[in-house]
Order: C-alpha cells, then structure tokens, then sequence
C-alpha cells in the first residue's frame, strides 16, 4: 500500500485474487478481524462514498479520456512510486529489488516520456512495489487485527502504521510542493486524480466480482490478507502461512460427529452367551495346525 493510495478503490483491489481463503500464521479470520462490527460499518460508510461521488467521477473519467491516455497516466503514477520502493527495499535487504526500482525508474523517466511508457517492463524489469507495512513484517512485526479505515479501505495495525511512515518518508509529495512548487489544493487535486486513476483500473475486474460476492465484507477481506502475504513474501509464501484454519479439528466437509481425516473405527463383534471354542493344542502345548479337508 503506498503512499499515494487512498480512497475506497483500494478495498476493491482485494477481490482481484481467487483461491483458498487463507490468514497469515494460521489465525482464523474471526480472531484477526475483532472489530468486525465496526469494520463492517465503516466498509458501508465506504461503499456509499464510492457509490455517490468516486465511481460516477471515474466513469465520467472513462468516457472522455482515451483507454491509451488512461494507460500513460497510470504508467506515470506508477513510476513516481519506484522512490518510495527503493527506499523500503534497502530497509528489507532486497538490494536487487532496490537497484531495479532505480533502473526503472531511470528508465521510465527518459525514454519512457516522464513515466508515460512503461519501456522497464518491456526490457524485463517488472514493477515490484515496496511498501514500509512490507519492512515491517520484514523485520518481524505481527499484522495485528485486521482494520477498515475510512475512504483509505482494508487495512492492518501494521499497515496502518506503515502507511503513515509512508506518508512521511514518500519523495512524491514532497517533490509537488518543493520541486514542482505546488500549493495544498493542487495538491489535493493530484491526490484526487490518483484515487480515480486507481478507481479506473479496477472498475472492469473488481465491480463484477463484488456484484457475485455473497459477502462483499468478507470476501474483501479474506483477499487482502491473501494480497498482503503474496506482497510480504515476494509471491511466495510458506506454507505454515497458507494453512487454512478453523474453529475445531473437524474437517470442513466432516459430517457433525465425524471427522474425516480419521479411518472408521473397527466394528466390535456383537455379544453372545456362548463360550468361544478352545484353540486345539498339540502334545508341547503349542497351538495345533488344523487340518482343512477337501
């Protein structure tokens, strides 16, 4: 999450990943999200806001700006991240995503007309987007609960704090008011255009998919997690994080009183009142072979 996305796209972003709904280090979804009834609320709160003013601002976006213009402006937004990546990759170690940041970024700004054309990821330098929530968990800092924060969308303690670091530390802003010598409300009206810029990129994938979800809540939240472990873990998390779990040992498919993963249990014999036979014995005591005849 860096620091330039706000607003409610970001929760949309979440619903873009299938697969098993998994949370980090095994902890069940319940105890993660504790303030599930006031994230609920303010995911409602969001989703009016988006619903009233961000999507009908981004389609009108759509319809007069070119899908070949739209693609420059998210390629330019993209690239003037490519800073705040290299700085949380030198904080996490990864010198080789760090110097690709930079390559990028150098790439982008030149040939690529001030970011319009993302030549990098042609020549084999795919974006990998760093993010101070990432160093965090890099150096050993637990999610914490699972947060809904107004217009910002789906979050984490430690995302949170992540992006407010970010917010910080981010040479973006700072390169508007300084460099570019804008004020504060041109500056907000940048910040506004990278929200619909966001909202623009999602409103073919993720609009469908929360349309079919049978809980938007849930469903935006069990693939964020998913999302944030991919981004911590470069794609590739353990498999200690990706274990399911649930509320007891019983499998999820298990019928109540049944637990699949065990063998069925041998079926005792049913009780008589007559005595068993005795085993025929030879002449040393030990059990005599029977002799089975034709």
């Amino acid at each position: 999450m860096s620091a330039r996305t706000v607003s409610l796209v970001a929760l949309l972003a979440a619903p873009l990943l299938t697969g098993c709904v998994t949370t980090p280090g095994g902890v069940s979804e319940a105890e993660l999200d504790r303030f599930e009834k006031t994230n609920r609320a303010i995911y409602k709160f969001n989703k009016g806001v988006d619903t009233a003013v961000i999507k009908p601002v981004t389609q009108g976006y759509r319809a007069v700006v070119p899908g070949i213009a739209r693609r420059g402006v998210s390629n330019a937004l993209d690239n003037v991240d490519e800073p705040l990546s290299f700085i949380n990759a030198v904080l996490q170690g990864k010198f080789k995503v760090a110097f690709r940041a930079v390559d990028r970024f150098m790439i982008n700004s030149t040939f690529g007309v001030a970011g319009l054309f993302d030549h990098a990821t042609e020549m084999g330098l795919p974006k990998q987007e760093e993010d101070f929530g990432q160093t965090l968990a890099a150096w050993g800092v637990g999610s914490g609960p699972y947060i809904m924060l107004p217009l910002l969308g789906p979050s984490t303690l430690r995302d949170t704090v992540g992006f407010g670091v970010d917010s910080v530390t981010d040479p973006w802003p700072k390169f508007q008011k300084h460099v570019a010598g804008l004020n504060g409300t041109e500056r907000i009206g940048v910040t506004a255009g990278e929200a619909i810029d966001l909202r623009s990129r999602l409103i073919d994938t993720a609009d469908p998919l929360l349309a079919t979800a049978l809980d938007e809540y849930a469903t935006v939240r069990a693939a964020y997690l998913q999302q944030r472990l991919s981004d911590i873990y470069d794609g590739d998390p353990p498999e200690d994080d990706f274990t399911p779990t649930f509320d007891d040992e019983t499998p999820p498919h298990a019928m109540p009183g049944e637990n699949a993963a065990s063998e069925p249990a041998d079926t005792p014999a049913p009780a008589t009142d007559e005595a068993p036979m005795p085993t025929p014995e030879s002449d040393t005591g030990e059990p005599k072979a029977e002799t089975v005849t034709p």
